[in-house]
C-alpha cells in the first residue's frame, strides 16, 4: 500500500509530528490510556525501549502540544492534545496504524531528513566571508 491510501489528515500529522516509530508507539500508548500518568521508566518497560529515549520523545511531544507534563520527580506525562484537531488526527493515526501498519511505518521512514540535515549542518566548518 502507498501512503496515499492514508487519510490526508493522518499523512500531514505524521509529516509534522512523528519522527520515529518509537515516538509513534509512545504516543499511541498514552493515547490508549488518557487518564493514566506515565513516567519514562514505565513507558520504557511497556515498550521495551531505553528510558532516556522515552523521556526525550515525551518531552518532544509536550512541545508539540500532544502530551501534558505533570509531576517533578519523576516527571509524568499524560495524553493531552492542545486542540480537538490534534486529538482527531491522533485518533485517525491510531486507526491507520492498526489497519495499515506497514504503510504508516513506510511514511515515517520516507519523510525528508530535514531535521537530520539541520543537525549535521550545525557541525559544518565554514570559512568566514572576511577570510576570502
Amino acid at each position: 500500500m502507498h501512503s496515499s491510501d492514508l487519510p490526508e489528515e493522518v499523512r500531514r500529522f505524521i509529516t509534522h509530528h512523528i519522527d520515529s516509530v518509537e515516538q509513534l508507539e509512545i504516543l499511541l500508548l498514552l493515547h490508549q490510556q488518557p487518564g493514566r500518568a506515565w513516567n519514562a521508566e514505565a513507558v520504557a518497560r511497556e515498550l521495551r525501549i531505553a528510558s532516556e529515549s522515552a523521556s526525550e520523545r515525551m518531552e518532544d511531544m509536550v512541545h508539540d502540544g500532544l502530551l501534558k507534563r505533570q509531576g517533578v520527580s519523576p516527571e509524568e506525562y499524560r495524553y493531552g492534545p492542545e486542540s480537538m484537531k490534534l486529538d482527531n488526527a491522533v485518533r485517525g493515526l491510531a486507526t491507520a496504524y492498526a489497519q495499515r501498519r506497514v504503510t504508516v511505518i513506510n511514511l515515517i521512514y520516507s519523510k525528508p531528513i530535514d531535521k537530520i540535515r539541520t543537525f549535521a549542518d550545525a557541525f559544518r566548518l565554514r570559512k568566514d566571508e572576511d577570510e576570502g
